[in-house]
């Protein structure tokens, strides 16, 4: 009966482990555009329509947090062009920025994070592999 309870507990513990690892692990890529440095965090494995967090942190050239700027990402499907979807960024701490939105159908996305700061405008496209 013991090894029984044990392996019934071992597997309810297997089943936790791969449902929390579905996609709930960040993709963190970052690229260097004039000097501004642009992080994007998103879930590795992002699911179609369902809600999914970006996270976009900058820092200048020196290291430091980029507090005064306005960020909005620019979501695309080149393979499925049907518009634009284009969530705002909201101040989320220092350097850090947040929005939320879903991806509408599967396939590979384009995500163009544009930052508007002074009166520079800064690009940096990244690409997200969404499942069903």
């Amino acid at each position: 009966m013991v090894a029984w309870i044990q392996r019934f507990w071992l597997i309810v513990a297997v089943v936790v482990l791969v449902a929390c690892s579905s996609g709930a692990v960040p993709l963190r890529e970052t690229q260097v555009v004039d000097g501004l440095e642009i992080t994007l965090d998103t879930p590795n494995r992002p699911r179609m329509n369902t809600a999914v967090d970006f996270i976009v942190l900058l820092r200048d050239a020196q290291g430091n947090p980029v507090d005064d700027a306005n960020v909005y990402l620019d979501l695309d499907m080149p393979a499925m062009p049907m518009g634009v979807t284009r969530p705002v960024a909201l101040p989320d701490g220092p350097g850090r920025y947040w929005a939320r939105t879903a991806y509408t159908m599967e396939g590979l996305w384009e995500i163009t994070v544009v930052v508007e700061r002074s009166s520079m405008t800064y690009r940096a496209m990244f690409h997200r592999d969404v499942l069903q």
